[in-house]
């Protein structure tokens, strides 16, 4: 299945306008217009893809007031880390609640997406010392001995014992130090990269300390972590940098070996040999790369519902997670070598989510965290039909504007 211009037309413009009038889109003022602020960073990424796809410079104005609010609060929470809108109960040594490196990492990530979508913004310039700022102190402050990135703070402790080094962190923040570097052209940063590449490619993502993979849903892993993973995959700077022997750099964590074969969990399917399975699991970096993401690649075909929903985990307040999963997905279809075939899963899921099934499947236009994702999914998949066939692409946004009903 391919992508379908009217269905990805539609869903974009649902969430465009539902942002347009969030206040979001209205507010320079003090307060974060979304509690969590990673929240809003992934809507800040789809404002960015979307300005150029609907031709809104209103969009441009999300990224710029995220960007410039997240500066003004830099320090604020905790020294050089960014406000996080929560988290901010201190203890009677006066140490703050949380200051999460992920969930920091993803404001950055956010931040960043602004600065490489509209490189003519005269404040680029304060916005990357700022990022610099963040990444900097994470490295001095967070890092394992073999460079692999702890938690931050989190529950009043500086990398709190069991989490020295945690997956989710070194997931977002290596993608923060590759998008910094291919802005910056500073190379120190895919260098700091490397180890916790290693990590999330090497480590036991079904048996991590917290359980994420069966407490509360693969999907919440297969999204952070293969933010990392494609971030990496997709560079060739890091590339180069990865085709070496595995320093083995887990201290703490379980590390997993490249499983044979996958179970296959959705009811319609009984046993399959996946392309996980026959992935040499290799000595060096990139083959765990490659490998890792074969086996998050394979999850989501064969557990992909016949509506285009995933086969979730018992806690359904997780399914939030899952419509960033085409995002990533289609970025990796389009720039990851021998993924095209990704693109048929994040179509059917696009199909899901543009209809009424997925609006209340995920609570879409009532959950922003999940709004978001969806937003940022519909914009990629935009970005790809517009340079595919932008003639199609235009047709497709005028079919949707002309018949209004289906904006809401």
């Amino acid at each position: 299945m391919k992508l379908d211009p009217t269905v990805v037309a539609r869903g974009l413009l649902k969430h465009w306008n539902y942002f347009s009038h969030h206040i979001i889109a209205q507010t320079d003022g003090m307060a974060h217009p979304m509690q969590a602020c990673f929240e809003e960073a992934y809507v800040v990424m789809g404002a960015a893809r979307t300005t150029d796809l609907l031709s809104d410079a209103r969009m441009t104005g999300i990224c710029r007031r995220f960007n410039a609010r997240m500066m003004l609060f830099q320090g604020v929470h905790w020294p050089d880390m960014y406000d996080m809108g929560y988290g901010y109960n201190l203890d009677a040594q006066g140490m703050v609640n949380c200051s999460c490196v992920a969930d920091n990492a993803s404001t950055a990530n956010g931040m960043l997406e602004g600065a490489r979508y509209f490189p003519h913004l005269p404040e680029n310039r304060q916005v990357l010392a700022s990022l610099k700022r963040y990444l900097d102190h994470c490295l001095k402050n967070y890092l394992t001995s073999k460079g692999v990135m702890g938690v931050g703070i989190v529950n009043h402790k500086i990398n709190e014992p069991g989490l020295e080094e945690y997956w989710c962190a070194d997931a977002l923040f290596a993608a923060a130090l590759i998008r910094y570097a291919d802005l910056t052209g500073e190379e120190s940063y895919y260098d700091a990269a490397v180890p916790m590449i290693e990590y999330i490619s090497t480590w036991d993502y079904k048996n991590n300390i917290l359980g994420e993979w069966k407490k509360s849903a693969p999907q919440q892993i297969l999204l952070y972590a293969s933010e990392g993973l494609i971030a990496a995959l997709a560079s060739p700077a890091m590339k180069k940098r990865l085709m070496v022997p595995l320093r083995h750099v887990i201290q703490f964590s379980h590390k997993a070996e490249p499983e044979a074969v996958i179970p296959a969990q959705a009811p319609n399917q009984v046993t399959a040999e996946l392309a996980a399975a026959r992935v040499s699991g290799g000595d060096t970096i990139w083959s765990r790369l490659v490998a890792r993401f074969a086996e998050f690649a394979d999850w989501q075909h064969q557990n992909q519902m016949a509506d285009g929903s995933f086969e979730h985990g018992a806690n359904d307040h997780f399914r939030c997670y899952e419509p960033g999963l085409a995002w990533l997905l289609l970025d990796a279809s389009r720039h990851v070598a021998d993924q095209a075939w990704l693109e048929s899963i994040a179509a059917k899921q696009l199909r899901f989510m543009a209809g009424n099934g997925g609006k209340l499947y995920y609570g879409l236009y009532a959950n922003d965290f999940a709004s978001g994702l969806a937003f940022l999914s519909f914009a990629t998949a935009g970005e790809i039909l517009k340079a595919r066939d932008p003639a199609a692409w235009a047709a497709a946004v005028q079919g949707v504007l002309d018949r209004g009903d289906e904006m809401w």
